[in-house]
Order: C-alpha cells, then sequence, then structure tokens
C-alpha cells in the first residue's frame, strides 16, 4: 500500500513537473511569434522581454529548461532586433 502511494506521488511530481516546463516553453514560444510577426506593440514588448529583462527572462528559461543566453543568440540568428525609438514608443497617457 505505502509502496504504490510513493508511486503516485513521484509519477505526479514527474508530470507536473513535464506540465510546468510545457507551459514555460509555451511562454517562450509565443514571445517569440510576436516578436518575429505580431503587431509593432507586441513586437516591442516582445523584444524588451527577450533582450532586456534579464530577470523574468532567465526565470522563464530556467523553468523551461533552456539557456537563457544560447536562446538568445539563436533568437538573434534567425532575426533582428526592431527599432524601439518612434511614436509608439512614448507611453499613453488615460
Amino acid at each position: 500500500m505505502l509502496e504504490n502511494a510513493a508511486t503516485r506521488i513521484s509519477g505526479s511530481v514527474t508530470e507536473d513537473c513535464l506540465f510546468e516546463r510545457r507551459l514555460w516553453i509555451a511562454v517562450l514560444m509565443i514571445a517569440v511569434e510576436d516578436w518575429r510577426s505580431g503587431t509593432l506593440r507586441n513586437r516591442r514588448a516582445a523584444q524588451r522581454f527577450l533582450f532586456e529583462d534579464y530577470n523574468d527572462f532567465e526565470h522563464v528559461c530556467a523553468s523551461a529548461g533552456i539557456d537563457p543566453n544560447g536562446f538568445r543568440s539563436g533568437l538573434l540568428r534567425i532575426g533582428k532586433k526592431i527599432a524601439m525609438q518612434g511614436p509608439w514608443e512614448a507611453k499613453m497617457v488615460a
């Protein structure tokens, strides 16, 4: 009986870890899609996350099991950063 419970617990932990890893990979994939082909606003937000937000980006990469520096290098090989200046860069006041 105790052995079955231990197997269920360890199986559940593994499935939970895989689910969490897949979730964070999906977050990265959405950011890359936005950076490559989203609206200008989404492209800029994705670029900030992928190339300028070291804390959150590294946390997401670690949770996804991905090396952040290698991932960034790969992104720079497939695309280039967009210019961050322009009328859309200014914060909107409500």
